[in-house]
């Protein structure tokens, strides 16, 4: 009998219910939500969304799950296309939560003209696919009543608005608050964290400002109160004055260390070329459909894994560092094919299972496996500047890597000497030698080669089956 396991973070719809079966995500449209989903596809919404990579497809599956397994008569069971790599709004870039809301309003745009509504506006619904960010809560889709208001609207500005002002006007990193506030931005915090330039835009000042005072009315005394009707015009309108004021943003392009890192790295040419050479050789004979770059700076690795192949392939580009990965979402935009995603992660310190229990959206390690891995020039950071021990790195990537092209800096190679540069030399155990014994406990060598005249190594690893 097919094993179903209830996705944790669909709980929140009472309408329908998320679940995998056989590595497949599914979901289970209940009766009660059974009139909207029936609009969404007959009404021509449905064709339209998903023809302007809107909205995640589906199929229509109810025959596989009828009576026991769930589906009764009157419902139905979608299969959606599935996303590779389910990231959270605290991980994107400016330009990735910028596009996301683009496309939530034109969402909202298009069901108004097809008689419906988006009743969620979360960006937790918005997923990158194919190089699109689509909308992927089919359930969000509900009729609109008569001249009923945008519900999601204050939603919408907790979860895009309020942060991509943050993060344009402050700085991007406050991008980080949604690891705190899961259901967005409190609109009072933004407004007082904005500055008074920020607040002097008529559209920030109605949409935040505003809009936050009358959040925190006290309605004890006014519980009868009813929102009033909007014509077509003004719901269009909020929604072109919404679309005006993000598209109007931008995030300041100061350089890091690390945002020009692919120009100012210490490989000559040839050296940089047998590297290539080295992991599109190895990702040739694994032709992976999930890889991971750890470390990935602008994510020129990246690229370069996604345009060898000539099959799909969902690459994951994880920076520490937040204008890197600003860098490398504007330069993958570029990308006609396998477009890579870039998100901010540090890996000292990454994502943890976050929402109710803690498991409601998954971890990094939890949203793995990952058929390879890319940890180029990453060792030195981890160990030297993180005081992670090879064995400690190589477990955890054991934990969700099938396979592994890592890189070994020697601690005299120039980069490894800038870590030490401030720091005592403690680390007698940074060999060559410790590190291919640390990582022969978890992955066999398929191919190895130096590849810099610091001695630089990189391996191709096979994780051990237990």
């Amino acid at each position: 009998m097919t094993r179903i396991e209830t996705v944790k973070s669909s709980f929140r719809d009472p309408g329908t219910q998320v679940f995998m079966a056989d590595g497949k995500v599914y979901r289970h449209i209940r009766r009660a939500a059974m009139p909207h989903y029936d609009a969404l596809m007959k009404s021509g919404l449905y064709d339209r969304l998903v023809k302007e990579n809107l909205l995640v497809p589906h199929d229509d599956v109810t025959s596989r799950f009828a009576g026991p397994l769930g589906a009764v008569e009157g419902e139905v069971v979608i299969e959606p296309v599935m996303i590779p790599f389910i990231s959270h709004p605290f991980e994107w870039s400016f330009s990735a939560l910028k596009q996301a809301a683009l496309a939530t309003l034109k969402i909202q745009k298009l069901c108004l003209d097809h008689g419906m509504t988006l009743q969620d506006a979360s960006a937790f619904n918005v997923q990158f696919l194919n190089g699109h960010w689509v909308f992927i809560d089919t359930g969000s889709f509900q009729i609109r009543e008569g001249s009923q208001p945008w519900g999601a609207y204050r939603q919408f500005c907790q979860h895009f608005l309020a942060p991509l002002l943050l993060m344009a006007y402050r700085d991007g990193r406050l991008v980080s608050l949604f690891a705190k506030y899961l259901d967005g931005i409190p609109l009072d915090l933004a407004n007082a964290l904005l500055p008074l330039r920020a607040k002097c835009r008529l559209s920030v000042f109605l949409h935040i400002v505003m809009h936050s005072k009358y959040a925190v009315r006290d309605f004890s005394k006014d519980t009868k109160q009813t929102a009033q009707d909007v014509s077509p015009a003004a719901a269009y309108g909020l929604l072109d004055q919404l679309q005006s004021l993000i598209f109007s943003l931008r995030i300041d392009r100061r350089e890091t260390v690390w945002t020009a890192y692919e120009e100012t790295h210490t490989y000559n040419q040839q050296e940089f070329q047998d590297k290539e050479d080295f992991i599109l050789k190895s990702a040739g004979v694994l032709k992976p459909r999930h890889v991971w770059d750890l470390g990935a700076n602008a994510g020129h690795f990246s690229r370069l894994v996604a345009a060898s192949t000539k099959n799909d392939v969902a690459v994951t580009a994880l920076e520490y560092d937040f204008m890197t990965v600003e860098a490398g979402t504007r330069k993958s935009a570029a990308v006609l094919h396998n477009q890579p995603l870039h998100i901010w992660m540090d890996l000292l310190n990454p994502s943890a299972g976050a929402g109710w229990g803690g498991t409601e959206w998954a971890s990094l390690q939890n949203r793995g496996p990952a058929d390879l891995v890319l940890a180029l020039a990453l060792i030195h950071h981890i160990c030297l500047a993180g005081n992670i021990s090879f064995e400690q790195f190589f477990a955890y990537l054991a934990g969700f890597a099938k396979n592994v092209i890592v890189e070994f800096v020697p601690k005299t190679d120039p980069q490894s000497q800038r870590l030490l540069r401030s720091k005592k030399d403690i680390y007698d155990l940074y060999t060559q030698e410790h590190f291919e014994k640390a990582f022969s406990a978890f992955f066999t060598v398929q191919d190895t080669a130096t590849v810099s005249n610091t001695g630089r190594t990189l391996y191709a690893l096979t994780r051990k089956e237990a």
